[in-house]
């Protein structure tokens, strides 16, 4: 049974990442980020993958300091990225399972540097392969909410730089 309402948690929650990939600005492509983030947490939770839980934890702890950027010194302090992603790495080493839980280690230290830089452009460009990563952990992890996701979150991704990142002509 918590299986099954992991598997819903974690498509509510790709419904609405998917819709962060379609905003205009950075902090509301992080504030849908964070949402998501949280609801993924609970999602890896019931259905016993706990470094794909605790990347989107941390993650979404990370998305609330990034979308605050500008606000004061703590939130705009430089080695953010670097905090996290050393952040990512111990939690990932400490919740190891398999060969698996690399991908999700790998994608979240990517994405602290790039979802960093204030370019809802770049984000949607380099998503990319945080995404790819996030797909191969989901598989054998039997996420079916998260291939979903990661399925929708790459058509999004390419929908979003279509509409929004090429040039008119």
């Amino acid at each position: 049974m918590a299986e099954t309402i992991g598997q819903i948690i974690g498509f509510v929650a790709m419904a609405i990442i998917v819709f962060s990939y379609q905003q205009k600005s950075h902090k509301n492509i992080l504030t849908f980020q964070m949402v998501s983030g949280l609801l993924f947490t609970v999602h890896f939770l019931l259905i016993g993958a706990y470094t794909g839980c605790v990347s989107n934890l941390i993650g979404a702890l990370r998305s609330l300091i990034y979308a605050n950027r500008g606000k004061n010194k703590f939130t705009d302090f430089k080695l953010w990225p670097v905090i996290f992603s050393v952040i990512f790495t111990a939690s990932g080493i400490m919740t190891w399972d398999n060969i698996f839980s690399v991908f999700p280690i790998v994608a979240m230290v990517m994405s602290s540097v790039v979802l960093w830089i204030d370019s809802p452009k770049i984000n949607r460009v380099f998503s990319m392969p945080t995404s790819a990563c996030w797909l191969i952990y989901n598989v054998p992890n039997r996420s079916f909410s998260g291939v979903a996701t990661e399925i929708f979150v790459l058509t999004s991704i390419v929908i979003g730089m279509l509409r929004l990142d090429r040039k008119k002509k």
